[in-house]
């Protein structure tokens, strides 16, 4: 009987709460409902802002990757044709020519516990060609099992002709773990720690004026002395190369 009451109780006072109140409910909940909707709509907005944005973003990455890799390749041509205008200056005679690379991706590594030597996809085959990055030497390339095989400097087989100084005292570089060897120079000939080293051109590997690295150490060896030189280049491997053609 007491519960019967009880809910009868309740009922009534929903009934009156309904009555004198449902218009003040029902503001509220389109109220709530305005809000809801009000910001769904802006956070839809938000979201197409965030993937338009996104999307130009991505676009403008493409384009700057295309710039940098254009103007990467110019900054080479313009540090070989600087070298070769001081070479015409110091030589009427000398005859103009023009450097040719074209950009190689390195696939892999040749072996994994060895990260000097790398996998290029192009087909190759024929003499020694120079490898760079950033507008520095960064190896060269070789033909093994008909493939065609980056050795970085790092590695003891990476070999190339260079010049020291202003003077242009001439040496055979030797890749070395973290640095460059440069070998076969004369005694009588005077070196400077934190002198500039840059390619010769005279193996015909890389073109000449390439920037290799700075002199650190100086010692004697025998006949000869040898150059300690810090490269530009790191040893880390970056996923595209420039290869001279010429």
């Amino acid at each position: 009987m007491k519960s019967k009451i009880l809910s009868i109780l309740i009922l009534s006072f929903l009934v009156f709460v309904s009555f004198y109140y449902g218009d003040i409910i029902k503001q509220n909940v389109l109220k709530l409902n305005i809000v809801i909707i009000d910001q769904f709509s802006k956070n839809i907005d938000f979201l197409k802002f965030k993937f338009n944005e996104y999307l130009n973003q991505a676009q403008e990455i493409r384009n700057l990757r295309e710039r940098n890799a254009e103007l990467e390749k110019n900054n080479i041509y313009m540090k070989n044709f600087a070298n070769e205008l001081n070479n015409i200056l110091n030589d009427k005679n000398s005859s103009f020519y023009y450097p040719n690379v074209v950009l190689v991706k390195a696939t892999s590594y040749a072996q994994i516990s060895d990260y000097h030597k790398v996998w290029l996809d192009i087909d190759y085959k024929g003499k020694i060609k120079g490898l760079i990055y950033n507008g520095y030497t960064a190896g060269i390339v070789v033909e093994k099992n008909g493939r065609a095989l980056g050795l970085l400097q790092g590695d003891e087989e990476c070999v190339f002709s260079v010049f020291i100084g202003k003077n242009q005292v001439p040496g055979v570089a030797h890749g070395r773990n973290n640095y460059i060897l440069v070998k076969y120079i004369s005694k009588w000939l005077e070196l400077k720690i934190g002198e500039k080293v840059y390619t010769s051109g005279l193996d015909e590997i890389f073109f000449s004026g390439i920037p290799v690295g700075e002199i650190f150490k100086i010692e004697e060896e025998g006949a000869y002395q040898n150059a300690y030189v810090k490269p530009y280049v790191k040893t880390k491997v970056p996923n595209y190369f420039y290869m001279v053609e010429n």
